[in-house]
């Protein structure tokens, strides 16, 4: 396998698994349970969640689920829908659909807030024109993805290490990496998305991924780097990011947008 023929399949590998890094949970037209107005900071809705999985920013609800599109992306435009499709105590897993192929994340529920295990699942395939299959094993999980109270100036960190091998168009290899992702509360504004208008929380999030797999005796790095913008609404989850972020010395500009929600 030739080196430019793998940096490109690496280069869609790690935009697909940047697309839901940080998939929390938006929501239908309108709030939970039917609702026609907007939810928000202002409005007294209680967390939502039971126990550690309890959270301001992030419903855990099994049923949950909230569609979204992105545009402008180095993937091109796409759409998927996050779906929180078990809840356990101290954990949940959310499930991210996309048009032609399903990935899995784990969750873990901590007094400090809810934390990513995954970068996604154990198969992740059909990228572009050619199929890839992933197993990767995580390690090394350190910070929170979504703390249990967000206040504008906070400041925190979310990092892992991974591990395992990829088949890249019929090619066997091993792949390590890690990545660190930066956040940084901004304050509170308000935020329009076809899903509705909304007060939110503005978060920068600065991400660094760097991925290295070996094939026939030839190692290829490659890196990610990115600083979006999301809006954390309060019991309805990220309804909006946007920001710039560089694969493989390609820069692309990208907005992801919460079209539909439904929390049961």
């Amino acid at each position: 396998m030739k080196y430019k023929t793998i940096r490109k399949f690496l280069s869609l590998l790690l935009v697909f698994l940047l697309i839901t890094a940080c998939s929390s949970n938006g929501g239908g037209t309108g709030g939970p349970s039917g609702t026609d107005e907007p939810i928000s900071p202002d409005s007294g809705l209680p967390v939502v969640g039971e126990g550690l999985c309890a959270n301001a920013y992030f419903p855990v609800r099994q049923g949950a689920t909230w569609t979204y599109k992105s545009t402008g992306g180095a993937a091109g435009d796409y759409e998927f829908t996050d779906t929180v499709s078990a809840v356990r105590d101290g954990g949940f897993t959310l499930t991210s659909t996309f048009s032609d192929l399903t990935r899995t994340q784990e969750w873990e529920c901590k007094e400090e807030g809810l934390v990513a295990l995954q970068l996604g699942g154990p198969t992740v395939a059909t990228l572009s024109s050619e199929d890839i299959d992933l197993q990767l094993d995580v390690k090394n999980v350190s910070g929170v993805t979504f703390p249990s109270e967000i206040n504008a100036g906070d400041q925190w960190q979310h990092a892992l290490d991974f591990e395992g091998t990829m088949a890249i168009a019929g090619e066997t290899a091993e792949a390590d990496g890690n990545v660190q992702t930066n956040f940084t509360a901004l304050g509170e504004e308000s935020v329009t998305v076809p899903a509705g208008t909304f007060n939110a929380m503005k978060v920068q999030m600065d991400t660094a991924l760097n991925i290295t797999v070996r094939v026939q005796g030839l190692a290829v790095p490659v890196t990610f780097s990115g600083s979006f913008n999301y809006w954390l609404v309060q019991g309805a989850g990220w309804v909006k990011a946007s920001g710039t972020g560089t694969v493989a010395n390609t820069s692309f500009t990208e907005t992801i947008e919460l079209q539909s929600y439904n929390i049961p």
